[in-house]
């Protein structure tokens, strides 16, 4: 995109952004990106917010990747463009672990390989990362990803930002941030993003938190998982914890 063209979409974006609901209980007629869960979807008014970002943010192992694999799956099913950014495995690793739960992806997502370099294996993706201290590098690559795409509605899922700041620059990352989700909205994508609990001391989760549109936190109490929708843009929210499993066929919330 050119720079004036660029420079235009985001002071769009930030003069909408800085609009605010004057009625809590408005009813809600925002454009929904759907994760597929439908406690989840009616919990925020139908799906994430289209053109938003939103962080998943839990302790390892509660199951935030399976969370943005089912957010993926829904993408294909629903014909939107989906673009699959891996830190922490290799995308047929992604792809193997989706298909054991059902969620066949078709060959219709677009992976952004940002681990396969760290093991010397050559990438099966068109689009990979050498490596991740060059955050430059990093926005090229989903400038040409997103070029490819055309105009369509997009899904991005970036799984794990935990990786990206354990390897780059942490001062760096939040303002790479800012500048690379205001142009993955501007070009008309919804982004899921998720963090580490316990890996990043609590004035960088707020930063990330500041970044974002969304904030679904996830937990483990005893021998349950539990999450809760502690800020949505454009929704009324309920922040109780709710109680999930995760199955053969996916995720259950009760």
């Amino acid at each position: 995109m050119p720079p004036e063209k660029r420079s235009n979409a985001l002071c769009s974006i930030a003069q909408n952004a800085s609009k605010k609901q004057k009625d809590d209980h408005m009813v809600n007629t925002t454009e929904r990106a759907r994760f597929g869960i439908p406690k989840i979807d009616s919990t925020i008014s139908g799906g994430l917010p289209a053109n938003s970002s939103t962080l998943l943010y839990g302790t390892p192992g509660a199951g935030k990747s399976i969370f943005c694999q089912k957010f993926m799956h829904e993408g294909v099913k629903k014909g939107d463009k989906c673009i699959f950014m891996t830190f922490d495995v290799r995308p047929d690793t992604i792809i193997d672990s989706m298909k054991r739960f059902g969620w066949d992806p078709e060959d219709k997502i677009t992976f952004f390989d940002c681990f396969s370099y760290r093991i010397g294996a050559q990438s099966p993706s068109k689009y990979a990362a050498t490596g991740l201290s060059d955050l430059n590098q990093l926005g090229m690559i989903f400038e040409d990803i997103i070029s490819a795409l055309d105009g369509a509605q997009k899904r991005l899922v970036i799984d794990s930002l935990s990786t990206l700041l354990l390897y780059s620059d942490p001062e760096l990352v939040p303002k790479f941030l800012k500048d690379f989700i205001a142009t993955a909205i501007a070009e008309k994508t919804t982004i899921l993003m998720t963090v580490e609990e316990g890996v990043h001391d609590s004035h960088l989760v707020a930063m990330l938190n500041y970044l974002s549109d969304g904030f679904i936190e996830m937990k483990f109490d005893m021998d349950k998982r539990l999450l809760r929708i502690s800020k949505m843009r454009d929704t009324v929210v309920n922040r109780e914890w709710m109680e999930y499993d995760i199955t053969k066929k996916g995720i259950i919330v009760k």
